[in-house]
């Protein structure tokens, strides 16, 4: 477990160093972000994914933690204490965490959290449409060139 965290903070420390590097180059050439579609997109990808990698590391050590403990238990503490019932319920835990990582993927996407927006309206999801400047800026040149 602890070469998950440790490989997971990593990442998400190379993330937020890059993410730095890339707010300083912008301070240096005196514009308000290098990335070109950055209107109105206030996280970046690589946020988003660091986010979501902090999130199912954190669901990782919340759901094993039981289960270390009841091993622990089991081999240096009072047998007595793991009853068949009890037993169950860590493992339940390892098993549920593996059923829920890929809803937090497909909650941390952009585009999936637009449509569960639209189908869903009374989860009060606040997510701006993701339409690139480029996209509308082609699209502006289409509509002006056949006019």
């Amino acid at each position: 477990m602890s070469l998950i965290i440790y490989f997971y903070s990593q990442i998400v420390s190379k993330v937020f160093s890059h993410e730095k590097a890339l707010r300083e180059q912008a301070k240096k050439m005196n514009v308000e972000s290098l990335r070109a579609n950055q209107q109105g997109q206030t996280e970046s990808a690589e946020l988003r994914i660091a986010k979501a990698a902090i999130t199912v590391c954190g669901l990782f050590v919340a759901s094993w933690t039981p289960y270390a403990v009841m091993a622990l238990i089991g081999g240096f503490g009072d047998q007595s204490l793991l009853t068949p019932g009890v037993t169950m319920i860590p493992a339940l835990c390892c098993k549920l965490v593996a059923c829920i990582d890929p809803y937090v993927y497909a909650i941390s996407h952009p585009k999936f959290r637009i449509e569960l927006q639209n189908r869903m309206p009374w989860l009060a999801i606040k997510e701006a449409d993701t339409v690139s400047t480029a996209t509308e800026a082609s699209n502006a040149q289409n509509s002006t060139a056949t006019t």
